[in-house]
């Protein structure tokens, strides 16, 4: 399966015109050598270079593109305390002592974004006022009690908004019942990555905008990048835009397209009836359901779209259509800007830490929790860089695996689109609208 490894328009101007002016960047002109050198200039690396400056660390960011260009400028921007799969998958998978260790550390996963952004004075539109996962079924219903019990039984301040409560809060009558996480929040993601580029920059890192890395060798006991810039160790943070540079890499996750819309900004007295408290919302759904409002009024929503392929031309109707049935008392709404931008997956929905050679490291696949999971990636980086594979990490490093099947992923993940859709579709229409 071949994908770009870049996206031809930018981040979306919504995000970029509330975003910090860009970080100091620079062109690799010379030879130099440094102790770490990051590629990938998103939260993955960005968070890296910032553990690491702090640390001391002579460290250097190299984007292909610009600061914050890719998944990471373009995300929904929810900060999840929660992995793709839930708390007994993760200790099915990992097993009772380290799955729990995973599940705490990322309920924690806000914390640290959160505490980034206070400390270093990153204005990113940070609200966190929590999270509402909606119930679109009797079974996701069932889940979100489930969870809603297993939080609240530690005392984290989870709770079921049910009937009057759930439509108040929402803004809606579509649904019954939703859980309210309050750990959680949503940003503008373009400005976090920029926020995060600025710390690090201040914290003694070096960025390098516009130098896609196209070679990467041993030599000599150290790593040799575009036959230029030789460091330590090495650190790849591409994620869903990963290309060739490591055998294998590119083919251990499924890039995926995920679809960004805004409208124009709604009027005072609509805008205050949705989502009045400002946390963002998503649903029970096995596709994108995310809806939440900015701080300038407009209605942002995510909504499926070709999952596969060159940028699409903006297409309103599947968003569009959902905006209607959540919230009819907005009629006709008039949306403004879509984009897009690739999602790494992977086959088990849990993110990925590797040790690929001696002194290269790479994490990535983070299946939609990007904030949250990626910025804690990026410690867990910064600690093997510093202390080597014995250092305490959140995510376990594991083999790499390329996926065999790799080059029919697409057709594969189009029938399972299609499958999901047929099932949200019967499970929300037998749910019907609350009253």
């Amino acid at each position: 399966m071949h994908q770009p490894l870049s996206d031809q328009r930018g981040p979306p101007e919504v995000y970029v015109h509330g975003a910090p002016p860009p970080p100091l960047t620079q062109m690799l002109e010379e030879q130099r050598h440094v102790s770490v050198a990051i590629i990938g200039g998103g939260f993955t690396g960005l968070s890296t270079a910032l553990h690491l400056a702090e640390a001391g660390i002579d460290v250097a960011v190299l984007e292909a593109k610009e600061i914050g260009w890719g998944a990471s400028g373009r995300a929904f921007g929810q900060v999840v305390p929660y992995l793709k799969l839930g708390e007994q998958a993760i200790l099915r998978h990992y097993g009772n002592e380290r799955g729990q260790r995973i599940i705490d550390a990322v309920a924690a996963g806000p914390d640290l974004v959160f505490e980034l952004i206070m400390r270093h004075g990153i204005e990113c539109w940070a609200i966190r006022s929590g999270l509402i996962f909606a119930a679109h079924s009797a079974r996701g219903r069932r889940d979100l009690e489930r969870r809603t019990h297993y939080w609240r039984q530690r005392g984290a301040p989870v709770e079921m908004l049910e009937d009057a409560r759930c439509t108040e809060a929402i803004g809606s009558s579509l649904y019954r019942a939703a859980s309210l996480d309050r750990r959680g929040g949503n940003l503008n993601p373009f400005a976090y990555a920029r926020g995060l580029a600025h710390a690090a920059v201040k914290a003694g890192a070096t960025l390098y905008a516009q130098t896609p890395v196209r070679s990467l060798t041993r030599q000599n006991g150290r790593w040799l990048l575009n036959d230029r810039l030789s460091a330590d160790n090495v650190v790849i943070a591409t994620n869903a835009y990963t290309g060739e540079l490591w055998p294998g890499l590119r083919e251990s996750i499924i890039p995926m397209r995920g679809h960004g819309f805004v409208t124009e900004p709604l009027s005072d007295n609509l805008g205050h009836t949705i989502l009045p408290e400002r946390q963002s919302l998503t649903d029970t759904r096995q596709l994108y359901s995310g809806v939440r409002m900015l701080p300038d009024g407009r209605l942002h929503g995510s909504a499926h779209g070709p999952s596969f392929g060159a940028e699409p031309r903006a297409d309103w109707r599947r968003v569009d259509a959902r905006i209607r049935h959540l919230f009819p008392q907005l009629g006709a709404v008039k949306w403004q800007q879509a984009w897009t931008g690739w999602v790494a997956m992977t086959v088990d929905h849990f993110p990925r830490l590797h040790e690929l050679a001696p002194g290269l490291y790479a994490g990535l696949g983070y299946n939609g929790r990007g904030i949250a999971a990626a910025t804690m990636m990026g410690r867990d980086l910064a600690a093997l860089v510093r202390g080597g594979r014995d250092s305490p990490t959140v995510f376990p490093l594991t083999p790499l695996r390329p996926l065999r099947w790799h080059g029919i992923a697409p057709v594969l993940v189009r029938g399972l689109v299609q499958m999901y859709r047929a099932r949200d579709m019967v499970d929300e229409y037998r749910l019907g609208p609350a009253t």
